[in-house]
């Protein structure tokens, strides 16, 4: 699932991707071009089976984020 929020205010942004993060997913990708949540979902993710792949190209930021798999 791929979601770009790069048309959304920040608030927002921060909201999705909270609820993005708690859900249950295997993979998602999303698009921003806001730093803050760059800086954000890596403590968001940091005690959870999340891993995280983050890219900047076309001044946005792309970030996968892929659940890993319980052992």
């Amino acid at each position: 699932m791929v979601i770009d929020l790069r048309n959304t205010k920040l608030s927002d942004q921060i909201k999705k991707v909270n609820e993005i993060i708690e859900s249950s997913f295997t993979e998602t990708s999303i698009i921003t071009n806001e730093e803050t949540i760059i800086k954000m979902i890596p403590m968001q993710i940091l005690d959870k089976k999340i891993k995280c792949k983050m890219k900047f190209t076309d001044n946005s930021w792309r970030v996968n984020l892929i659940a890993k798999e319980a052992k």
